[in-house]
C-alpha cells in the first residue's frame, strides 16, 4: 500500500496545488483545517508535518511561527516543497524521539497509513503534553453509505460496524489510491490505546449531498456545510479533525 501512495503522490507532486487547491470542495476543507491550526500551533511550537506532501501546511504553520520539520514518503513531493528541514519517511516510522510539541498529519495522511503504527509512532516522538492533530476519513457516514452501496460494496459496510475499519480505496481527482477508513470510535480508541487524551473533534461535511468523490470534481455545497455545526453528530461526519494531548 505504501508503494502505491508514495507513486501516487510522487506523479501528481508538479501539478497537486493547481489540481486540489483550485476546487472549491477543497479550498472549503483547508479553510477548516486552518481554522484548527489557528487555534492550536502557536509561535515558536516545534512540529513534525507528516504527510507534509508540497509543503502547503508546513509553510503556512511556518508563516505563524511554528518551526516546522516536513515529513512525507514522497521524495518528489517533497523536492516541490520550499520548506526547509524535511524527511523522507513512513508515518509509521518516524525518525526522532520525544522532540516535537505538535504532530500535524492534514490531508487524510492517516486514511494512507495503517493507523495503529501511525499513532504509535506520533507518540514517540511528541512531548507529553504535545499535541497531535489529524483529519481522518470516516468509515460510516453518508458519504461512505453512498460508497458502500455504489462503489465499495455492501460487505464493508459489515466490516465498518464490527471492526471499525474498511481496506478500500479512495477516487481522487487522478484515479483511485488504497485508502483506509477509519470510524470515529475506533480512531479515539486508538488514541487512547497510545497515550492520547482527545481534547477536540471538529466534524466536516457532515451532511454531503452526493458522494465526495463527485464533490471533490465541480461541486459546490453551500447550504449542507452549515451541518457541521451539529457537533453532537460528529461521529457521523465524512472528516473529523482530531486533537489530542499527549499523557
Amino acid at each position: 500500500m505504501q508503494t502505491a501512495v508514495a507513486k501516487y503522490y510522487d506523479a501528481i507532486a508538479p501539478h497537486y496545488r493547481y489540481k486540489y487547491l483550485t476546487t472549491d470542495y477543497y479550498r472549503r476543507l483547508y479553510v477548516k483545517l486552518g481554522a484548527v491550526l489557528d487555534r492550536y500551533i502557536k509561535p515558536g511550537m516545534r512540529v513534525l508535518d507528516v504527510g507534509a506532501g508540497v509543503g502547503f501546511w508546513t509553510l503556512y504553520m511556518k508563516s505563524r511561527g511554528a518551526r516546522v520539520v516536513a515529513l512525507d514518503i514522497s521524495q518528489k513531493s517533497l523536492e516541490t516543497c520550499k520548506c526547509g528541514d524535511k524527511v523522507v519517511a513512513d508515518a509509521g516510522r518516524l525518525p526522532s524521539r520525544r522532540a516535537f510539541d505538535a504532530v500535524t498529519a492534514l490531508g487524510s495522511v492517516y486514511n494512507h497509513a495503517d493507523l495503529e503504527a501511525a499513532v504509535a509512532a506520533a507518540a514517540g516522538v511528541v512531548k507529553r503534553g504535545g499535541l497531535l492533530i489529524a483529519d481522518v476519513d470516516n468509515a460510516l457516514c453518508l458519504d461512505m453509505l453512498y460508497e458502500f452501496l455504489i462503489f465499495q460494496g455492501v460487505s464493508k459496510l459489515f466490516n465498518a460496524l464490527r471492526r471499525g475499519v474498511v481496506r478500500g480505496s479512495w477516487e481522487s481527482i487522478d484515479g483511485e489510491v488504497p485508502f483506509n477508513y477509519y470510524t470515529y470510535f475506533y480512531v479515539k480508541s486508538t488514541l487512547h490505546r497510545h497515550g492520547f487524551r482527545p481534547v477536540a473533534s471538529f466534524p466536516i461535511y457532515l451532511l454531503p449531498p452526493l458522494p465526495t468523490r463527485f464533490l471533490q470534481k465541480r461541486f459546490r455545497l453551500g447550504f449542507f456545510e452549515k451541518f457541521d455545526l451539529v457537533k453532537f453528530l460528529t461521529p457521523l461526519a465524512t472528516t473529523v479533525v482530531y486533537v489530542a494531548a499527549r499523557v
